[in-house]
C-alpha cells in the first residue's frame, strides 16, 4: 500500500465541498501553518501540524503533535511538510489549497511539485478548482474530467516525442518548450486521454470551466 501524505496549506477557500470524495483516513495528514484553518472546518485532526505561526496561532499538543520552526527560514511551511513527509518515507504527496492565493506561495508550491518528482514521489495540487501535477517520461492515461480542461506546460527547457491521444487536439512525437504556451486549454474527448513523452518534466493542469 501507499504511504500516502496530505498537505494542508494555505489559503483558506470558500467551497471545501470537492473534499468530499476523498478518504483522509488513508492519508497521514499534515498542516501546514495556517492549513489548520481549513482543517477544521471538514473536522479532520492532523497528525503533525509543521510551520513559523507567522499567520496563525501555534495550536497546542492536544490537536496532534507540533513542530515549530522560526520565522526566518529558507523553507516554506508547506516545504517544511514536504521535507518531513519524505523524510517519512511517503511516496505519494497530496497538498490541498496551495494555489488560488498569493501568487508566489502559488508559484512555490508548483516548484515544490518538481523536488517531489526528484525525491522519488508523485505529487500534486489540488483546489475547487485546479488540479496540478509533474510528470516525467513515461506513458499515462489521464481520465476525463466532465467541466475541467487539460492544459500541458513544459516544465523542463524542453519536453520530447510528446503524444497526446483522446483529446480535441491530438498530437504524435512532438517536442514542445517553456518559451511558449502550446499547450493550454486541450479537452479529453474520450473516457480518457493516453499521454507519453520521452525526456523532460511535463507540468498537467486540470482547471475549472
Amino acid at each position: 500500500m501507499k504511504n500516502s501524505f496530505v498537505i494542508f496549506s494555505g489559503p483558506d477557500i470558500s467551497d471545501i465541498s470537492f473534499l468530499d470524495k476523498y478518504d483522509f483516513s488513508q492519508y497521514t495528514v499534515l498542516a501546514a501553518d495556517c492549513g489548520t484553518k481549513l482543517l477544521n472546518r471538514i473536522g479532520v485532526t492532523p497528525d503533525v501540524v509543521i510551520g513559523d505561526f507567522d499567520s496563525s496561532d501555534a495550536p497546542d499538543e492536544s490537536t496532534g503533535r507540533v513542530i515549530k520552526h522560526s520565522v526566518k527560514k529558507d523553507d516554506t511551511d508547506t516545504m517544511l511538510c514536504i521535507r518531513y513527509a519524505l523524510d517519512m518515507g511517503a511516496d505519494d504527496i497530496t497538498i490541498v489549497s496551495g494555489i488560488g492565493g498569493r501568487l508566489d506561495h502559488t508559484i512555490a508550491n508548483i516548484q515544490s511539485l518538481y523536488y517531489i518528482l526528484k525525491s522519488g514521489a508523485k505529487g500534486r495540487i489540488i483546489s475547487s478548482d485546479d488540479e496540478v501535477i509533474l510528470i516525467g517520461p513515461g506513458a499515462y492515461s489521464l481520465k476525463k474530467r466532465e467541466g475541467f480542461s487539460m492544459s500541458l506546460f513544459s516544465y523542463s527547457p524542453k519536453v520530447c516525442g510528446l503524444s497526446i491521444i483522446g483529446a480535441e487536439y491530438e498530437v504524435r512525437n512532438a517536442d514542445i518548450d517553456n518559451s511558449f504556451p502550446i499547450g493550454a486549454s486541450n479537452h479529453i474527448t474520450e473516457k480518457s486521454c493516453e499521454l507519453s513523452f520521452n525526456s523532460g518534466t511535463l507540468l498537467v493542469v486540470f482547471s475549472r470551466l
